[in-house]
C-alpha cells in the first residue's frame, strides 16, 4: 500500500477505536436503536450534497446501505447497550476479519498468499487468546448479537467491493437514507422512552452520537469505501483489527477496562499479523481501479 493510504488506515482505525467508547456513551442515554438511527439522520443531513440516482448501480447500492446501517450497526448498538463490559463487543467485532476474507475468497475470487496467511494465522491467534477472557462468556447475548453484526458488516464489505466507481460520499448518503428511517422505525416498535431520552441526555451523550456520525460514519467508513476500491478486501479487511486493540486501549485509559493477560498476548499476536500482512501488501498491484 502507498503510504498514504497506510496514513489513512491508520487514522481509520483510531477513529474507530474511539468510536466504542463514544457508542457506549450513547446508548447509556439513548435507546440503542434510536441512538443510531440519530447517527445516521446527520450523516444524511451533512451529505446531501453527494445523494444522487447513480444509474445501474441502485440495487447493489441499496443492499449495501441497508446491510451496514440496519442490519450491522443495528445489532451493534443494541449489543453495546446490553453489556458493561466493552472488551466483550471488541472479541466480537473481531470475527468480521474471517468472514470478509472467506466471503472474498469465495464469492469474488481473491487469493490468499502464504505470507498473507501467516499474517491472517497470527490475526486470529490473537482473536482465540482474547475469546478465553472469561467476561465473554458474561454476556453471551451481547456477543451473539456482535457476531451477527460482524458477518452483516462483512457481506457489506463484499457489496462496496463491487460498487466501483461510486464516489465514497455518495455511498455514505445513502447509507444514511436507509438508515434513518428503517433504524427509526424499528426502534419504534421495539423500543420506548425516546421522547424522555431527547430532552434529557446529556451533552456529552448528544456529541457521542455527533463523532459516531462524523468521524466513524462519514470519514471511517467513507475512508474504508476509498481503499476498497483500490486494493482487495484481503488486503483491507485484516488491517482493520488494529481498530479493535485501540478500543482496547482506549477501554483502559478512559472507561477503566483492566489489562488481562489474555488482552495483551491477543493485541500483540493481532498487531504481528496486521504488520505481516501490510509489508505483503506493499509487493501486491497498488491500483484496482481509480476513481
Amino acid at each position: 500500500m502507498k503510504p498514504k493510504h497506510l496514513l489513512l488506515m491508520l487514522l481509520i482505525n483510531l477513529l474507530w477505536g474511539a468510536n466504542f467508547i463514544a457508542a457506549k456513551w450513547a446508548v447509556v442515554e439513548f435507546p440503542p436503536v434510536f441512538a443510531a438511527s440519530i447517527r445516521f439522520l446527520i450523516v444524511f443531513l451533512l451529505l446531501l450534497p453527494f445523494l444522487k440516482i447513480v444509474k445501474g448501480k441502485m440495487k447493489p447500492l441499496l443492499e449495501t446501505a441497508i446491510t451496514l446501517s440496519a442490519f450491522h450497526f443495528g445489532l451493534l448498538f443494541f449489543a453495546i447497550a446490553l453489556t458493561d463490559e466493552m472488551s466483550v463487543i471488541v472479541i466480537g467485532t473481531l470475527i468480521n476479519v474471517p468472514f470478509a476474507t472467506l466471503l472474498a475468497v469465495m464469492f469474488l475470487g481473491e487469493k490468499l498468499g502464504w505470507r498473507r496467511i501467516l499474517g491472517l494465522f497470527f490475526a486470529f491467534a490473537g482473536l482465540f487468546v482474547l475469546v478465553f477472557d472469561p467476561r465473554a462468556f458474561m454476556f453471551l447475548d451481547a456477543l451473539m448479537l456482535v457476531v451477527l453484526s460482524a458477518l452483516a458488516y462483512a457481506v457489506g464489505t463484499i457489496f462496496m467491493r463491487r460498487l466501483s466507481g461510486i464516489h465514497p460520499m455518495t455511498l455514505q448518503a445513502w447509507v444514511g437514507v436507509i438508515g434513518f428511517p428503517t433504524l427509526l422505525i424499528l426502534s419504534l416498535y421495539f423500543e420506548e422512552g425516546h421522547l424522555a431520552a431527547l430532552e434529557g441526555a446529556s451533552l456529552k451523550a448528544y456529541g457521542s452520537i455527533v463523532y459516531s456520525a462524523i468521524a466513524a460514519s462519514i470519514i471511517g467508513h467513507g475512508g474504508i469505501y476509498y481503499l476498497l476500491q483500490k486494493y482487495p478486501i484481503t488486503i483491507i479487511a485484516p488491517q482493520t483489527l488494529m481498530a479493535q486493540v485501540f478500543a482496547i486501549i482506549f477501554g483502559i485509559l478512559i472507561l477503566g477496562d483492566v489489562l488481562t493477560l489474555e488482552m495483551a498476548i491477543g493485541g500483540a499476536l493481532t498487531f504481528l499479523g496486521v504488520i505481516i500482512i501490510t509489508l505483503r501488501s506493499k509487493r501486491e498491484p497498488k491500483v484496482i481501479e481509480k476513481i
